[in-house]
């Protein structure tokens, strides 16, 4: 373990389901208050422009991602995140986004609560297949996307001066920069800045990823186990979605994730790597 003074700079990307909302607290308390940033949509608007630059840990929420980092115009920060098994994510979005809608509508605008509703069945098994196909968002979508969140901003900003709090409301559509959206390409992208990374942590080996972090930015790992945002049904978290899926469903979720599938199985490899220079450090 290699303390340091002063915590490295670090952006965090969050792949939401992945435990990302738990490290997202503990990286708050273990930066100094004027050095934290959460990166999501209210506080980015209601930032300067150029005072984006002047933090120390980028807590990227709200599915943001290399875009974002180019955003920062901070060529210093480490860059870590975390994977989870692609089925056993899916599933856990499916369900996260239903409580939200439930707990939460005033979050979301009216029109999307409604039409969401309509379709979001109790459980995932009963949902119609193109309409879960169209909702879910992958890991490599989110790391591989290319957007332009520059443009988003301003348009944003040019409209709460007009209708003020309620451009707040979710789900925020941010453009793709143009000829970008090609899957295999996204996916190659996804690739690059994994392996670019630091670290690359996995939801399934939670705890070595907590040190991994701790050592990458030179402070203790936490001293209790960190948990938030987890599925209040799930009595048992050491069982799987994916053990209670019927083949149907699964092949259908398989089909949908297999960019992720392949991802997965490169993380799980650079996570392997990474562990394996920790111990013998």
């Amino acid at each position: 373990m290699r303390l340091r003074l002063k915590p490295t700079p670090i952006f965090f990307m969050h792949v939401p389901k992945t435990g990302g909302t738990a490290i997202g607290q503990w990286l708050k308390s273990v930066y100094l208050a004027q050095d934290f940033i959460h990166l999501g949509v209210p506080e980015i608007a209601n930032l300067p422009a150029a005072s984006l630059a002047h933090y120390r840990c980028y807590h990227s929420g709200a599915h943001f991602g290399y875009s974002m980092l180019h955003m920062t115009q901070r060529g210093d920060l480490a860059v870590c995140t975390v994977l989870r098994e692609p089925i056993e994510r899916c599933v856990s979005s499916y369900y996260q986004l239903r409580r939200a809608l439930l707990r939460n509508p005033h979050a979301f605008r009216p029109d999307y609560v409604a039409h969401m509703l309509d379709h979001l069945t109790e459980d995932i098994a009963d949902v119609d297949r193109e309409f879960l196909s169209e909702i879910l968002t992958t890991q490599t979508t989110i790391l591989g996307a290319r957007r332009d969140y520059v443009g988003f901003f301003e348009e944003l900003r040019r409209r709460r001066a007009i209708h003020g709090r309620s451009v707040f409301l979710r789900p925020h559509v941010v453009a793709h920069v143009p000829d970008t959206e090609d899957p295999q390409q996204t996916f190659e992208r996804a690739v690059a800045w994994l392996r670019s990374m630091p670290v690359v942590g996995l939801t399934e080996r939670f705890e070595e990823t907590l040190q991994l972090i701790a050592d990458l930015i030179g402070v203790p790992p936490p001293r209790q186990p960190l948990t938030a945002n987890v599925n209040p049904s799930r009595n048992d978290l050491h069982q799987t979605y994916r053990a209670a899926i019927a083949p149907d469903m699964l092949a259908h979720l398989e089909a949908i994730n297999h960019y992720d599938l392949a991802l997965y199985e490169i993380a799980c490899d650079l996570f392997g790597q990474q562990w394996a220079r920790f111990c013998n450090g």
